[in-house]
């Protein structure tokens, strides 16, 4: 078994410090971004975090590369990565699983110091601790899962090549080859539990063509029209300045309308225009989509115009170390907060197609960083030119940021499962330099699992990549 190493040049993208011809669009998430801080409540405090449920998680290697891999729910978690649940038995602030209950389903203690805040409250316990509440629903793990994104017993490793489960029970198995691993079978929930999401958004009443999607680019749950396009929201007074507008600049703002007989609900009212149409606005502030979004998924209007911002309904925690640029090319990406772009080390099997050099090409797959942990795989010269991102030693996880302890002792930021790391071939914000280089693994044998920290059963390679919202 060898390995190669190959620089790959993609489209607008330059390796070993040559200019990329990227700009810089906007600095940081201090601009337009922060000031959605106003209404949006962050959805989770420190302490508690954020795993995709089932093949989200991304075990299974080959199956889905190109093409992004369904988050059709998200669960709030431990800081393991555990599901938490709540029982319908419990009233509301109290916790009635004990005994031979809480063997079974254990408390979420909160650790000492953690506040309350928005719809998170703490529950007294008899030993003198506290255990989280949403909306006060007491919250618990289950003893049966094993592995991050389970629910109800059932690990997403059960998809993927063989490997040994969190319960150290191999499972899995390799489809190319003759590999063949066992299936946990998870038994049914017990009666009145259920898992608590941050998605989809539960008790949010919304008018007809309307619905809230995941939306990296802006680190946040938003509302999106009838083409999953994304929607901004302006104050009063910049909703009056594009209507009397007639350049091409106030053209890009298209008016969110509401039919004529539409009425009001829940946070949404309805705006009389001028011309006698009708628009949609959330909570006091008319909507609009933006010309320049060419697919779902685009939030290109953040970089056009900072007095309007996507209609968010709930954000992502972000450490204030970290900041979102705008590139072109690329979408928005992780950066420090000085601005340079922040990396994950990812696996890749070489059959299996893909486009992890393409605009969200590759979808973040918590399980392979969690294999691949804060090992970068690379020699001393490598090394030279990555560096991990520091976090400080007080540094807490919360949503889908971790905190990983490395071998010599220093703590190291965690997102979506992927270590972070620095370019020293990145001179200034907006450079990409390191981006979509890799090492490719090759074994003579076709049936072997190369594991380079998570198991693949194909041609493996390894590649670094920029780290996206």
């Amino acid at each position: 078994m060898k390995t190669v190493t190959i620089a790959c040049i993609g489209a607008g993208i330059a390796i070993a410090g040559a200019a990329t011809g990227f700009s810089l669009l906007s600095k940081t998430s201090s601009g337009a971004d922060a000031s959605q801080a106003r209404a949006i409540s962050v959805l989770t405090p420190l302490g508690v975090t954020m795993q995709p449920l089932g093949k989200a998680q991304g075990y299974d290697l080959g199956k889905s590369t190109a093409s992004a891999i369904a988050r059709d729910q998200i669960a709030y978690t431990d800081t393991r990565g555990m599901t938490l649940y709540t029982w319908d038995k419990d009233p509301a602030g109290k916790a009635t699983c004990v005994d031979e209950c809480a063997k079974t389903f254990v408390a979420f203690k909160a650790a000492p110091g953690a506040a309350a805040s928005g719809e998170w409250s703490l529950i007294d316990l008899a030993d003198g601790q506290k255990q989280w509440a949403l909306k006060g629903k007491a919250l618990y793990t289950y003893i049966k899962d094993v592995d991050p994104g389970s629910l109800g017993g059932e690990s997403p490793a059960n998809l993927g090549a063989l490997r040994r489960n969190g319960a150290g029970v191999m499972v899995g198995g390799g489809y190319r080859g003759d590999l063949k691993g066992g299936k946990t079978q998870a038994d049914p929930m017990p009666e009145g539990w259920k898992p608590a999401l941050a998605y989809p958004i539960a008790d949010l009443k919304l008018p007809a063509g309307l619905a809230v999607k995941e939306l990296p680019d802006a680190a946040a749950f938003v509302l999106v029209d009838r083409r999953n396009h994304t929607v901004y929201a302006a104050d009063a007074s910049r909703a009056e300045q594009i209507e009397s507008c007639t350049t091409d600049a106030c053209r890009q703002w298209e008016v969110l309308t509401a039919s004529q007989l539409a009425e009001a609900l829940g946070d949404f009212t309805i705006v009389e225009r001028s011309d006698g149409t009708h628009q949609w606005a959330f909570h006091g502030r008319p909507l609009y989509t933006f010309t320049g979004d060419l697919a779902p998924g685009y939030a290109n209007g953040l970089s056009v115009d900072q007095q309007l911002e996507v209609a968010a309904v709930a954000r992502y925690y972000m450490p204030p170390a970290v900041s979102i640029q705008t590139t072109a090319g690329q979408g928005r990406v992780l950066a420090t907060a000085e601005g340079l772009t922040l990396y994950r080390r990812d696996g890749y099997i070489l059959q299996s197609g893909g486009g992890h050099s393409l605009r969200r090409g590759q979808p973040a797959r918590p399980a392979v960083g969690r294999d691949l942990g804060t090992n970068a795989r690379c020699d001393e010269e490598c090394q030279k030119n990555w560096q991990p991102f520091l976090a400080a030693d007080d540094a807490q996880p919360s949503g889908f940021w971790d905190v990983a302890t490395r071998a010599d002792g220093k703590k190291q930021w965690v997102y979506q499962g992927y270590a972070l790391w620095t370019y020293a071939g990145d001179l200034k914000p907006g450079d990409m330099n390191g981006h979509d280089s890799y090492d490719i693994v090759v074994s003579d044998d076709p049936n072997y699992v190369v594991n380079v920290g998570t198991p693949m059963d194909g041609g493996a390679g390894l590649w670094w990549s920029i780290a996206i919202p």
